[in-house]
């Protein structure tokens, strides 16, 4: 019989179900994060911002940091190597708009890791932990982490996790790649698991996960108190009500293509709407490939979607899709026979 997880204890946050969205530059916006929420995401990050950007008040750091007040309980991600810049940021911000600091160190990105931050801070785990106690100092809210396995060795993972958890670190996320490995090749669950059995902290493993089903069988008996997922959200928000369902014993139902495009448009809408037409339709086209995969000509869908330069149009291509698969059943339950549920 499946054993049906507990909730993620994180200071005074209860985050049910256990399974959190990831944090991804460029997808996981505002507008993003609100729709998760509606679905059921019961906890989310911000996109990374550079501690430095705060500090310096730019643009790009500030729009990362508005939300509105129905986007809670949400972390702060920032990234940065020096420990007192990193306080002297949280410490510039309204922390009472957040419900939780979270360190970035496993970004990958060249741009990132060059500067000594993100996943380059695992080259140097004591630096990291100064940080988390720099941060526990400069504020009075949790302070968590994300990381990767180590930097090259997969095995440096439980003594990166104990570091930081006696820094204070109060939850630890653990991405079951290298840094060096970016997203090639398999996420290493086993090394994950290594790592949540070295502390007494809430940890939550990420890497792969690609259905409801899936996130719940790798916490099924073992040290895990939750799962993050990334890339199975990009253009399905449904997952969370998915995971809702399976968690709390109801029938688990797949989206139809007629409610993937509304969705998609529901989408589409808010974007212009918050960011104007310009940004809004640059920012859109990423999320809309996601959101039509898999759909009756999805690739020459794309490039219409791609090549028209106005909302109006976007809008009209997505309606003349929603109205052809109107007469299709609207949802399909999960194969009953998945072996993980």
């Amino acid at each position: 019989m499946t054993r049906i997880p507990e909730p993620i204890r994180l200071g005074n946050i209860r985050i049910w179900p256990p399974v959190i969205s990831a944090p991804m530059a460029g997808y996981t916006g505002d507008v993003y994060r609100e729709i998760l929420r509606e679905f059921g995401c019961p906890f989310c990050y911000t996109e990374m911002v550079s501690a430095m950007g705060i500090l310096q008040g730019g643009r790009d750091s500030q729009d990362i940091l508005v939300h509105l007040p129905q986007d809670r309980p949400l972390a702060l991600q920032v990234f940065g190597k020096d420990p007192d810049a990193v306080a002297r940021a949280v410490q510039k911000i309204d922390t009472g708009s957040f419900d939780a600091i979270d360190l970035n160190c496993g970004c990958p990105a060249r741009k990132v890791t060059s500067t000594g931050s993100g996943g380059a801070l695992l080259k140097d785990p004591a630096r990291a932990a100064e940080i988390v106690t720099a941060l526990k100092s400069a504020c009075n809210l949790p302070v968590t982490a994300k990381i990767r396995l180590g930097w090259d060795d997969p095995d440096d993972a439980p003594g990166i996790a104990l570091c930081l958890y006696e820094a204070g670190l109060d939850m630890l996320v653990v991405h079951g790649r290298t840094v060096s490995q970016g997203f090639a090749g398999e996420a290493r669950w086993d090394r994950i698991y290594a790592a949540a059995e070295r502390v007494p902290i809430p940890v939550v493993g990420n890497g792969d996960v690609d259905s409801p089903a899936e996130a719940l069988w790798r916490m099924e008996n073992r040290p895990l108190s939750g799962v993050m997922v990334g890339r199975a959200l990009l253009g399905n928000p449904f997952f969370f009500r998915q995971c809702r369902d399976l968690m709390e014993g109801r029938e688990v139902l797949s989206p139809g293509p007629a409610e993937r495009v509304a969705a998609a448009m529901d989408h589409f809408n808010r974007a212009i709407e918050r960011h104007g037409p310009r940004r809004g339709l640059l920012e859109m086209r990423k999320h809309l490939a996601f959101y039509v995969k898999g759909l009756r000509g999805a690739s020459q869908l794309r490039e219409m979607i791609n090549g028209e330069p106005t909302p109006q149009g976007v809008l009209a291509i997505l309606e003349d899709v929603r109205s052809d698969y109107a007469n299709d059943a609207g949802s399909a339950s999960v194969e009953p026979d998945d072996p993980r549920i």
